[in-house]
């Protein structure tokens, strides 16, 4: 399927729904003009005095006819354009969604939760209503006053100018102070909503570090302040447009003075017939009514703007390069660093590092805080791409194999556990789709999680709330590995999974872990040293660069940040194993 980067592709998708519904709304506007020419010719006749009754029920019906055709056509083209609406708006959430999995995490994080809430949400469904009544109505409100008009031409050409000159100074008058308003829209109108929805997701988020802190008051004020801008940024829009749109409003409203003026006068010198001026006068009363509609219209056309520069945006965003699509084969699971330099915008983190992760081996990451450790795993894992040097798995590039045959490989537990909500028993097989519930609930026992999920009053099938929070944190982490016990990825990813557990879930969850990491390349991020002292390889980072590598045994005998961080850790397990003694013998 062809790449779309714009709004318009969408709409292409959608060409045949599109067309056909613009000729059944053209066939209901044609139905809407019958009347008019009804109308004329009793009028003609009356004049005349060659109305019968029978002729006046005939015509009669026949402007009904004009009515049901206009009725049926419009709400046909009605219904196909809000299916098709719909259509296409399910496609650009599904499309941008893709496009996110494939965005490194950095480009998510810069972008921010409510930059992808607003376009997701809110933008898109702002386009909701130009799609869905952009076709049935403009095509309407714009054919039907363009017929008219070409009708009264027909019939009278100065009768025609009278009602056409009024119109097409609102045009001329009113789309150059409506191109005026566009910039309005962009840097002030806009801008105010991205900047509220960041801020509202941002509060939500944040919400117990603002009450722990104490800091409701100002987090409050920010967010007050930006409901202020938005507001006072749409009062600012709706003023402007009230400006241009007031002269509008009374140039239609004179087209009815026109045609008296003009139709009145040569009525009165015998140069136009009085059923000609008397249809002309009802036209006039009810052309400015669709034109008024279409002028209300444009306004959307500003939504429709802005949503596809958000699309055009957002798709157009660098992703993670794929330079293959088909599976590779993959010799063995040792993973290469060579050279590998990464930065966060302009700050560099790690620099020059080289790597070898073996097949098979426990290898970990050790380092002061922001010595490079966790960008490590994020580029082992592909969250991001390296900016200099290369990364391989069994001697093919990781930018040569592609994501999903990259992600069997690879399972990730991180130190702060992500639960959906949905039942326990679905967010334990999110690690293996098609997994029987006797394989999950083997996963859970493998993570000892299974006695309490049993002790639940649901069991397995227990909502876990939102981000998981109906359980404790111990709970989510070992549901998590239960996760990626189902997965049974050959290369294991461990980022501080243990290093917010209490002493009663460290044991468990090293018992989990242990399941986990059976027949596994293993590499572990952690600060409790004591995790990873019977490991193959210790690496010691330091600043962005790799500093030792060694035993646990060596790097005490050669190592001297080594040697601190081994101190630290002692020093700071002591107290914490006095202050848990204490508290028992309280």
């Amino acid at each position: 399927m062809k790449k779309i980067n714009n709004f318009k592709g969408f709409i292409i998708e959608q060409k045949w729904a599109v067309v056909s519904c613009i000729v059944i709304a053209i066939i209901g506007v044609v139905g809407s003009l019958f009347p008019f020419y009804i109308v004329y010719k009793l009028l003609y006749m009356l004049y005349e005095k060659t109305a019968t009754e029978a002729l006046v029920i005939r015509y009669s019906l026949l402007a009904m006819l004009g009515f049901i055709i206009n009725i049926i056509g419009h709400n046909i083209s009605t219904i196909i354009s809000h299916k098709t609406a719909f259509k296409i708006l399910e496609r650009m959430r599904l499309v941008i969604v893709e496009k996110m999995v494939r965005l490194p995490l950095g480009t998510m994080e810069m972008k921010g939760s409510g930059y992808f809430k607003n376009l997701l949400i809110d933008e898109i469904e702002r386009l909701e209503y130009p799609l869905a009544h952009a076709i049935p109505e403009v095509t309407a409100n714009l054919l039907l006053p363009t017929g008219i008009i070409i009708v009264v031409f027909l019939m009278d050409w100065r009768m025609g100018l009278a009602i056409f000159i009024p119109i097409f100074l609102t045009l001329i008058i009113y789309f150059p102070m409506y191109s005026g308003i566009m910039s309005v829209f962009e840097n002030t109108y806009y801008k105010a909503i991205e900047n509220m929805n960041s801020k509202v997701i941002e509060y939500i988020i944040g919400i117990k570090e603002i009450k722990i802190f104490g800091r409701s008051k100002d987090a409050y004020s920010k967010y007050e302040e930006s409901i202020d801008n938005y507001r006072d940024a749409t009062l600012r829009l709706y003023n402007k447009m009230y400006y241009v749109s007031s002269p509008a409003f009374i140039l239609l409203s004179s087209t009815l003075a026109g045609v008296i003026i003009v139709g009145g006068s040569l009525y009165v010198h015998g140069r136009l017939p009085f059923h000609m001026l008397l249809f002309t006068m009802i036209v006039a009363v009810g052309i400015g009514s669709p034109i008024l509609k279409f002028l209300e219209f444009m306004d959307n056309l500003f939504h429709i703007k802005n949503g596809n520069r958000l699309l055009k945006e957002v798709l157009n965003l660098e992703e993670l390069h794929e330079r293959n699509k088909m599976r590779v084969d993959l010799p063995h699971k040792d993973i290469v660093l060579e050279n590998v330099s990464f930065a966060y915008g302009d700050s560099n983190v790690l620099h020059d590092v080289d790597l070898i992760f073996k097949e098979n081996q426990k290898t970990a990451l050790v380092g002061p805080s922001g010595s490079g450790k966790s960008t490590i795993a994020n580029l082992l894992a592909r969250f991001w791409d390296v900016r200099q040097g290369t990364i391989t798995l069994g001697g093919v590039n990781y930018r040569d194999i592609p994501l999903s045959q990259l992600m069997e490989n690879i399972n990730y537990v991180t130190q702060d556990p992500f639960l959906f909500n949905i039942s326990i028993k679905e967010n334990i097989r999110m690690g293996k789709q098609d997994a029987t519930d006797e394989e999950v609930y083997e996963a859970a026992k493998q993570a000892l999680c299974h006695d309490f999920i049993m002790a639940l009053q649901e069991g397995y099938d227990t909502l876990v709330g939102h981000a998981g929070a109906k359980l404790s944190g111990g709970q989510r982490q070992r549901i998590i590995i239960a996760r990626a016990i189902l997965r049974n990825a050959p290369i294991l990813i461990l980022d501080e999974a243990t290093a917010f557990a209490d002493m009663e879930n460290q044991e468990k969850l090293q018992k989990s872990i242990q399941a986990l990491c059976k027949e596994k390349t293993l590499i572990i991020i952690a600060h409790r040293l004591a995790t990873i002292s019977k490991c193959d390889q210790i690496i010691v980072m330091n600043r962005g660069e790799v500093e030792d590598v060694g035993t646990h045994e060596g790097l005490l005998a050669s190592s001297p940040l080594y040697q601190q961080l081994w101190n630290i850790f002692m020093a700071n397990n002591s107290t914490h194993i006095i202050e848990e003694r204490r508290k028992e013998h309280v």
